[in-house]
């Protein structure tokens, strides 16, 4: 009996540890596999979260980007504003110009037009001159500034041979298209160059107001194949009308100005495009 009892007490405390390894160790062994990559996992997606919204720019950003402009652009508005300041500069000698006693015309000049218009009326007729400022009269006046500087150098040694070379190589002309008409019929267009010392007819052509597309109208000789007498009669139906070379320089003076004018405007225009 006394050995039967021991061997049940050996068996029961052998049973104890056994139970108590089916119960414990499985629990630990669980926590060991899913506790542990749960918690690397929330880590790492965490720092991925991070990680793209640090690298997702802001409305904000995208706004400064769009608005940013190129340096060349504000380069060219500079060049352009320096080229206004040099336009308004060389404006201010042609702002004097006074017509002469004698300029019996109404002047039109409507901005943006390269050209102005001249009218009037004579003895029931109405004459409409159209200016023309040609282009190799305006030059640079970039290059006429330049001119100058250098000029006041030797002014003094070589005044009256850059007088005569001036004379001779900057002839103050303007381009006129003369139109004479009376209440019906056709109309007579000179083309003439209006210069200080004398006008040159270069063209007279008969022009008809009803004439379609399909017609092709006599054009005429050429000015300068007409007889002397005839050509010098031309001259003097327009010198009565006003076409004389007294007006010659006022209406240099004038669509010089003009063309400067117009020059600054479309350079501002220009200018407050790039800038937008």
């Amino acid at each position: 009996m006394a050995t039967l009892s021991k061997m049940m007490k050996k068996a029961a405390s052998s049973l104890i540890p056994l139970a108590n390894r089916s119960l414990h160790p499985r629990n630990y062994t669980s926590a060991a596999i899913f506790t542990t990559p749960l918690k690397n996992t929330t880590i790492n997606s965490t720092s991925n979260l991070v990680s793209r919204a640090a690298s997702i720019p802001t409305h904000r950003h995208f706004s400064a980007l769009a608005k940013k402009k190129p340096d060349s652009d504000d380069d060219l508005v500079n060049i352009i504003e320096e080229e206004i300041n040099c336009a308004k500069k060389e404006s201010v000698k042609h702002e004097a110009a006074k017509a002469p006693r004698d300029f019996a015309f109404e002047i039109e000049d409507k901005p943006g037009n390269e050209t102005i218009t001249l009218t009037r009326k004579y003895k029931g007729e109405e004459i409409k001159v159209t200016v023309h400022m040609s282009e190799d009269d305006l030059g640079d006046f970039e290059e006429d500034e330049e001119e100058e500087k250098e000029g006041e150098e030797k002014a003094e040694k070589e005044k009256d041979e850059e007088e005569d070379d001036e004379e001779e190589s900057d002839p103050r002309y303007v381009e006129l298209v003369v139109n004479v008409s009376k209440k019906s019929g056709p109309t007579l267009e000179f083309e003439v160059i209006a210069e200080p010392d004398g006008i040159t007819i270069n063209s007279l052509a008969v022009k008809y107001p009803n004439a379609s597309d399909e017609d092709i109208p006599y054009a005429g000789p050429e000015f300068e194949d007409l007889d002397e007498n005839l050509k010098e009669a031309f001259y003097d139906y327009l010198e009565v009308r006003g076409i004389q070379p007294s007006i010659a320089q006022f209406l240099y003076e004038y669509m010089a100005g003009k063309e400067l004018k117009e020059y600054t405007g479309w350079l501002k225009t220009v200018k407050n495009f790039v800038a937008k």
